[in-house]
């Protein structure tokens, strides 16, 4: 089941330039995407690049931006890289939110964190920035292995940022975790679990209102740590995502969403599974 009927952004390194995002366009009609991702400079200072190597103003950069049609959502933190999150006071932190939006035509920011950052500083920058702003801000957040739901630290995010009165939707990054069973069904539970830590946050809301403000985001193909995302495994999460009503779905990345390397590699370039091009987004797009 395609998701049809909610907001889809792909995730593309903008950076390396291996994703033709004309040709997925024209090809798939999908025009929304998350570009990532903004980190700070390799000296560790508070200067948002794209990561960590080119200047956040840089054309070629700018040149593949332009190219997006639809919707840009900005990126920060990710896997690899030193994090603005961690080496920036809340004030900085803010303005260099805000300078990366800016070059990117954006007021959406997606703040990716997989490792331990100061949540009060974070909090105090999203916060600056949704009132100066009225950025829409994601938080994405690693799931646990099997139906464990977010991190102890991931959770104590989400109480921070509800604390401050910040307005936000929550990712689930459904990858590289351990399950036993089907992965699709299992990236479902994950999603799941995480509907239960949202609603140990916010506890006033609805089982609706609380699918509403949560996506989920697979990593296509092979996955780091050896899960591997069919698109029968995709589909199976697209249903569940249709069944309870979530507010968006993504995945990383468009660079792998072609069938360049069929045989289990692990690459940043393509899935490792046999597929043709842009079947991933073909089936998230609908």
């Amino acid at each position: 089941m395609a998701a049809t009927a909610r907001p889809v952004a792909p995730y593309v390194d903008i950076v390396s330039g291996t994703a033709d995002i004309a040709a997925i366009e024209r090809a798939t009609g999908q025009s929304d995407f998350a570009v990532a991702f903004v980190v700070a400079d390799q000296a560790g200072t508070c200067t948002p690049t794209w990561d960590g190597t080119v200047a956040i103003g840089d054309s070629a950069v700018r040149a593949r931006l332009g190219k997006i049609d639809g919707d840009v959502i900005v990126a920060t933190g990710g896997a690899t890289g030193t994090y603005l999150e961690s080496v920036c006071s809340s004030a900085a932190l803010a303005t260099a939110y805000g300078k990366a939006l800016d070059v990117a035509g954006s007021n959406h920011l997606d703040v990716d964190i997989e490792r331990s950052v100061d949540a009060a500083v974070v909090s105090a920058a999203l916060a600056k920035l949704q009132k100066s702003r009225h950025t829409a801000i994601t938080l994405t957040l690693p799931v646990g292995d099997g139906t464990a739901g977010l991190t102890t630290a991931g959770v104590a995010l989400l109480r921070s940022v509800a604390d401050a009165g910040i307005t936000v939707t929550v990712n689930a990054m459904t990858m590289n975790f351990d399950a036993d069973g089907d992965w699709g069904t299992a990236m479902a539970a994950a999603t799941e679990a995480v509907h239960d830590d949202l609603a140990s946050v916010w506890t006033d809301r609805s089982d609706k209102q609380l699918y509403g403000m949560l996506g989920v985001t697979p990593m296509i193909g092979v996955n780091d740590t050896g899960p591997v995302t069919t698109l029968a495994d995709a589909r199976t999460l697209l249903g569940f995502a249709s069944e309870k009503g979530l507010g968006f779905v993504r995945f990383w990345s468009v660079n792998r969403d072609n069938g360049d390397c069929d045989d289990g590699t692990l690459s940043a370039t393509c899935s490792g599974v046999s597929q043709s091009d842009y079947a991933f987004t073909r089936l998230f797009a609908g």
